[in-house]
């Protein structure tokens, strides 16, 4: 990379030192680098210094392998012979996710692609670290590469070799799309066998956006998927007319919507839209005034605020949806203790209310799934109680139960975890909805 000055405007990390600098704790990451004052340069400039950064991203990204692997490598030697197998993945993934804000999948993704990289494929990686490669790229090679099984080493070799200078020369999508036709030249196995193999990961997720709307992903067999669309592209292309506002993408939604809620939208009681055929159980917070026709938003579990209309149709009108009520001015949860060790269910609704997820750092699994953990053992004297009751899924329970993580709640709702390195992390559970600002004095 070209010799830049730094820009005057940016302030430099601590990081960031000469080499010249001696600081009292030894940093692993040691240099400089700066960046000429972006508004100087010209249009040539400003393109070879948006490579230069790309290809600096690119190393970076070779280390950061580098260093997830060396993670994981540290606790496996701590934890000696004895240690259970897949126990040091598990607690390097919790470090990980924990230090660097990710949700601990995320983090394992981190480690196994790095594992990956510096371990097997090192021409990869070695394209990664020259900046030859992005990220993103470097990761698709590995996945890429990682779909063909028990192949000879050599064919292995070969096959990364020829992703890696594919992947050099296109865009990741079109990577991906050549890298398919390579694959089912080299696979071993044939694409009935493939497929069989490739059923079992099926699944359905939910992922919420923004302003009331939210993505349903289904990973399905290519013939369910197609003949899902089909059916539901030619029921909504019956549905177009002179007098139809909606555009073929709206119908598309609103007939998929029909089918999966059985008898689909219709009118209930109240004269709203009702969706009959949903039975599963999810928590619905209401502020009580919102019932009586206040404008505060509710809560959806695993999704956030609700405008105050739907909430008030799915507290009154859907059996399916468990309703918890909070104070009008306060905007507190209702919910009780208990003085025995198993959690009685409106103390365990509220716990969950309150927690939305499992509260390990880092961790998105929805608190409906997971166990009611006291935070002080039962057996040391932990109380059955509002304040002494968290969320943990079962993974995060099962590394407190082992000792591995500590976690302390020095109030109802904060929990403070500490790691096996040591590292403190708080976490605090979101707010319920704000209570309606009071009205201003009329002088």
């Amino acid at each position: 990379m070209a010799d830049t000055v730094p820009d005057s405007t940016d302030a430099q990390s601590p990081d960031t030192q000469s080499p010249d600098a001696q600081p009292e704790d030894t940093r692993a990451l040691a240099g400089w680098l700066g960046l000429t004052a972006v508004g100087e340069l010209d249009g040539a400039q400003a393109l070879d210094a948006l490579k230069d950064v790309n290809r600096a991203r690119s190393w970076l990204d070779a280390q950061e392998a580098k260093i997830a692997t060396r993670l994981l490598d540290l606790t496996t030697e701590s934890m000696g012979p004895a240690g259970r197998l897949g126990y040091a993945r598990t607690l390097t993934e919790s470090e990980v996710g924990a230090a660097l804000h990710l949700p601990e999948r995320t983090a394992g993704a981190l480690i196994e692609h790095s594992e990956l990289l510096t371990r097997h494929y090192r021409v990869a990686l070695a394209a990664l670290e020259d900046g030859r490669l992005s990220r993103r790229h470097a990761w698709a090679v590995v996945e890429e590469a990682t779909s063909i099984p028990d192949a000879a080493p050599e064919v292995l070799a070969a096959f990364e070799n020829r992703l890696v200078d594919m992947a050099c020369k296109t865009t990741v999508s079109r990577f991906c799309y050549q890298a398919r036709r390579l694959r089912e030249q080299l696979h071993p196995e044939s694409t009935t066998t493939r497929h069989k193999k490739a059923v079992e990961g099926r699944l359905l997720q939910l992922t919420p956006a923004y302003d009331g709307m939210a993505w349903l992903e289904a990973y399905l067999p290519v013939e369910q998927a197609a003949g899902i669309f089909h059916r539901v592209d030619t029921a909504a292309r019956n549905l177009q007319g002179p007098d139809e506002p909606r555009t073929l993408t709206q119908l598309r939604a609103d007939v998929f919507a029909d089918v999966l809620t059985s008898s689909g939208p219709g009118a209930d009681q109240a004269g709203g839209a009702s969706y009959q055929g949903v039975q599963a159980k999810v928590f619905v917070t209401v502020p009580v005034m919102t019932l009586l026709g206040g404008d505060v938003p509710g809560e959806l579990e695993g999704y956030g605020p609700i405008n105050p209309d739907l909430a008030r149709k799915l507290a009154g009108h859907a059996p399916s949806f468990t309703r918890i009520l909070t104070h009008p001015f306060t905007g507190a949860r209702l919910g009780a203790d208990a003085t025995t060790y198993r959690v009685p269910k409106d103390l365990r609704d509220s716990i969950r209310v309150r927690d939305r997820t499992c509260r390990h750092p880092g961790c998105n699994r929805l608190a409906v799934f997971c166990e009611l953990d006291h935070t002080k053992p039962w057996a040391n004297g932990g109380k059955t109680s509002y304040g002494n009751l968290a969320a943990l899924c079962k993974r995060h329970h099962r590394l407190k139960s082992e000792g591995y993580w500590h976690y302390r709640q020095p109030e109802p709702g904060t929990i403070i975890a500490i790691s096996p390195a040591g590292e403190t992390y708080i976490t605090r559970p979101d707010p319920p909805p704000a209570p309606p600002a009071p009205d201003p004095a009329p002088f």
